[in-house]
């Protein structure tokens, strides 16, 4: 069951709120595996007087969702038990406009490093953020001598001020900026990407890189060409230039047409002469792939017979070696969205002949904990009757090539017909292991499988290819809360300890003021960097600061200790009281949802008193709701001596 209300917009009470309720139940089946949806009814009231609901300034409008679950369950034929729940909508996450708002607006703390363009240009930005979302800067800021650590003035060369600005906006948004007016989508595509790759920003690059791949022109390619040669990140994105240009001979007549290609012809003799190699292998690939060979050697409809050359050999038993890596972008969010025992794959990759594929369930198997890592591997065989011995070795790679003590993953085994099993490691490394030693500054994990394939004698023949096979460019979603969280954990750059129960937690002072300007007002009030919070538990308090890094509460779950005494309803009732004290608007609503998902009898009075303290409305009424329900009073009403004073 579902209802619908619409508060109108002054607030005043004035007129009532425009309210819709379903007159029956709407059926979803549990082990649906698409997504459902249903549409609900705007309340009859509001189509009437939408000048009541609407905030014109805002250009916005703010619609409750309550939602009634009825839980239906087999107990020995018992009949079906109800349970409602409670829905309350947060407001989305904003960290990446909270983050930036404190570089559009030059809160407190100000910018403390100022950026000195070759045109005079000055922009300003702070330290910290640069050094947690990019190496480089981290190196130069938070690693490098004292002298560079200290400078306040850094000259930057060779970047207009336009693609600079372009590049922090990311930088505190993990957001794809957009050009500015006159200015062209692709030119600015093309800029920035020689800044993301400079920068060491992995996700800019690959928005950069579909931008310029969705956008590709005759007039454009050869520009995009001279950006990535020689960058060893920006293959694929050159593989796509060198396949445009291959497509068809009038594409590439009018590229060699443009002034471009013919000033690069004065100029860089030698980079069109490597382009147009690449472009010669790319076509010879081509024409030697199946989908261009003629079955039968003859022409039909022409007076031309076509005489077609093959060629095979003798290959006697031996042992062919090859290695693929495979990379996860933004592992952390990965994890998120693929439960216990689920698993991604990589793309195949041919060795002995044969095409092999990678798994990985990146938040481990049913059987073991979800703290693990699993990788295996297995080849794609055409038939029941072939039998592929072969070794496989596993590590995984640092992102800096840094070599890190672990323990070596071998294992030998004949892979078996069309039906046969992956072999690999479900425990391969822990993900605690991971993220210390293998996991990148942008999130990314790679492992490397090297195999060792021991070939039959055979014929076969071997198809050439040109290079590297363009697919489509994937942009991994934001990661720009994770680089908070890091930066929480390794309380790297502190500059506040908050002293809690007697514990010094550490902080960072422009986090605390973009996300949470009450919270940072105690800051400015104690003069120091050391700050006294009362009245509070430092288990609540850091689940306050997780819920700042990260725009998340942490698992309730795992703040309950069993030799406290406390229990997820006391643990979550005191996360919301902190809300409010912080006015952290998001994670109130949370704990409103998580309160009235656990309540129980023995909390439901206790909860009602908290939701009335801290103004929670919709908590009270969904409190008095639970309450009243026949099969609840006698139960709540047990708890009622403790409310009586």
């Amino acid at each position: 069951m579902a209802s619908l209300r619409i508060d109108e917009r002054s607030g005043t009470g004035r007129f009532p709120a425009a309210v819709w309720r379903s007159d029956k139940p709407r059926t979803f089946l549990a082990w649906s595996t698409g997504a459902v949806a249903w549409e609900l009814a705007v309340p009859v009231a509001f189509r009437r007087h939408e000048s009541r609901y609407v905030d014109t300034d805002a250009d916005c409008l703010t619609i409750h969702c309550t939602v009634e679950v009825l839980l239906q369950q087999q107990e020995n034929n018992s009949a079906t038990s109800t349970r409602n729940c409670f829905v309350s909508v947060p407001p989305p996450p904003s960290i990446s406009q909270d983050l930036h708002r404190l570089l559009r607006e030059r809160q407190s703390p100000e910018p403390d490093v100022t950026f000195v363009l070759e045109d005079g240009t000055e922009i300003e930005a702070h330290k910290l953020v640069m050094a947690m979302r990019s190496p480089v800067f981290r190196a130069q800021f938070l690693c490098g001598d004292m002298k560079e650590r200290s400078t306040r003035r850094f000259i930057m060369d060779g970047m207009s001020a336009s693609t600079l600005r372009a590049m922090l906006y990311f930088i505190y948004t993990d957001e794809q900026p957009t050009p500015r007016r006159g200015r062209c989508r692709v030119a600015m595509a093309q800029d920035l990407l020689v800044a993301a790759d400079l920068y060491d920003l992995e996700r800019l690059r690959l928005m950069c890189e579909k931008i310029l791949s969705e956008s590709m022109d005759v007039e454009n390619v050869m520009t995009t060409l001279v950006q990535v040669d020689g960058r060893q990140s920006c293959q694929q994105l050159e593989a796509s230039c060198i396949e445009f240009m291959a497509s068809d001979p009038d594409v590439y007549d009018a590229v060699e047409a443009t002034e471009e290609y013919k000033e690069l012809e004065k100029t860089c003799p030698s980079f069109i002469h490597e382009i147009t190699k690449k472009l010669a292998k790319t076509t010879m690939a081509r024409k030697r792939s199946p989908a261009n060979t003629s079955s039968t050697g003859t022409c039909e409809g022409s007076g031309n017979r076509e005489t077609m050359t093959s060629a095979s050999r003798y290959n006697p038993p031996a042992v062919v070696i090859g290695t693929h890596e495979f990379t996860i972008q933004s592992l952390s969010w990965v994890r998120e969205v693929h439960s216990v025992g689920e698993y991604i794959r990589s793309g195949s990759f041919q060795v002995g002949g044969y095409e092999w594929t990678i798994e990985v369930t990146p938040s481990g198997q049913p059987e073991d904990t979800s703290e693990y890592i699993g990788v295996f591997v297995w080849p794609t065989i055409n038939d029941d009757e072939t039998k592929v011995k072969a070794t496989a070795t596993f590590k995984p790679v640092h992102p800096t090539d840094k070599s890190h003590p672990f323990p070596p993953h071998n294992l030998t085994h004949i892979f078996a017909g069309r039906a046969c099993h992956r072999m690999g490691w479900p425990k391969f490394i822990t993900v605690a292991y991971a993220n210390s030693h293998y996991v990148g500054h942008d999130d990314s994990f790679t492992v490397q499988c090297r195999l060792a394939v021991t070939t039959g004698s055979s014929t076969s023949s071997t198809i050439a290819t040109g290079g590297p096979v363009p697919v489509p460019m994937i942009v991994p979603p934001s990661n720009l809360a994770w680089h908070l969280e890091r930066l929480l954990a390794s309380e790297e750059g502190w500059d506040v300890k908050f002293v809690v129960e007697e514990i010094e937690i550490c902080a960072h002072r422009f986090v605390i003021a973009a996300r949470s300007p009450a919270l940072y007002d105690l800051v400015e009030e104690s003069g120091t960097n050391h700050v006294n919070i009362d009245g509070i538990r430092a288990v609540v308090f850091k689940a306050i600061l997780h819920f700042i890094y990260t725009d998340k509460p942490p698992c309730v779950e795992d703040l309950v200790a069993p030799a406290t005494g406390h229990s997820t309803m006391t643990v979550a009732g005191e996360m919301l009281a902190a809300a409010c004290r912080f006015r952290l608007e998001r994670m109130k609503r949370l704990c409103e949802n998580l309160l009235a998902e656990k309540m129980t009898p023995e909390y439901a009075l206790a909860t009602l008193r908290l939701a009335g303290r801290h103004g929670c409305t919709e908590l009270e009424d969904y409190c008095i709701e639970y309450i009243s329900l026949p099969h609840m009073v006698k139960d709540v009403m047990k708890t009622l001596k403790y409310f009586i004073w």
